[in-house]
């Protein structure tokens, strides 16, 4: 199958890209104008078509998913930095599914989040909820993921519960029960296939790892892979969030934003694990996988 991914030098745009190649689907990587961005894609780059493409400028997606069968939207912003939801999480969306429509794609597959909704208080989770309202009133045949937090080696969330361990005492936001339900980055790229793969597969599907684990038992993990132990304090969340904006304005990248505390507001667990009933993957544990932060520049 010839398959078009959008994001593929993102974190799991690279992951789908790599399981893509391994089953033999020919594959056009659609990644960011930025310079090098082609270098971080996997496998050898005879294997790949590599597009350059924007999500926010529709013209620069013209003619990317010609000749394809089905399209891989990852392309996503977690926080709001250079780039704004409204563009990336909504617009960007639109303007992939028009193109899709234009192209003839037959299937899409889109990576939303859990908790999205187009009615949700939160930023961040009202933008996947918009997003993905666009590609489930498409027309176009459809497979929406909902994973809860990722991990594996190249995630952005658990190098910055590390990086949280310099301070002396880690502020943890609310009272640190949060639930959620880990799931390995690969473990996601091989439910991307089989929904590309199994024209049986459709619909919105909510997915989580083996485990449920609260925020404390998470940052005690990254305790553990790192090696850093230190003594946390229960910060109320409406007090944390001065200092969130502040950082926000003084450095490029922060190690929290006030959007990432809203989420502490949200259990991000599936109410019902699609992964292994529904796309046949047995998830991988998530406790004692976290030691490839022993390599991350923020630990």
């Amino acid at each position: 199958m010839r398959v078009a991914v959008t994001g593929a030098n993102g974190f799991v745009g690279r992951h789908a890209v790599a399981r893509l190649l391994l089953k033999g689907h020919e594959v056009r990587a659609v990644i960011s104008e930025r310079p090098g961005a082609e270098r971080e894609l996997p496998g050898a780059g005879s294997q790949i078509d590599v597009r350059r493409g924007d999500v926010r400028k529709p013209e620069s997606l013209r003619g990317a998913f010609d000749g394809f069968d089905a399209v891989i939207h990852t392309v996503a912003v977690p926080t709001e930095r250079k780039q704004r939801f409204a563009d990336v999480n909504v617009a960007g969306v639109a303007h992939v599914v028009a193109e899709a429509r234009r192209a003839g794609i037959e299937r899409i597959v889109h990576m939303s989040a859990l908790g999205g909704d187009p009615a949700s208080p939160y930023p961040y989770l009202r933008s996947k909820g918009e997003g993905e309202a666009i590609v489930t009133g498409s027309g176009i045949a459809h497979v929406v993921l909902r994973p809860s937090v990722l991990f594996g080696e190249g995630d952005d969330f658990f190098p910055r519960l590390a990086f949280s361990l310099l301070f002396p005492v880690v502020p943890v936001p609310g009272d640190g029960k949060a639930r959620f339900q880990p799931v390995h980055v690969d473990d996601i790229a091989q439910a991307i296939v089989a929904a590309i793969e199994r024209g049986e597969i459709s619909g919105v599907h909510e997915i989580g790892g083996l485990e449920f684990v609260t925020y404390d038992d998470m940052l005690g993990e990254t305790m553990r892979a790192t090696g850093k132990r230190r003594p946390t304090l229960h910060v109320p969340v409406p007090l944390m969030k001065p200092p969130a904006f502040l950082m926000g304005l003084l450095m490029p990248d922060p190690p929290v934003t006030i959007a990432q505390l809203d989420l502490l507001a949200v259990d991000s667990t599936p109410r019902q694990n699609a992964l292994e009933p529904v796309f046949g993957v047995r998830p991988r544990p998530f406790r004692g996988a976290l030691d490839y932060l022993r390599k991350s520049r923020r630990a």
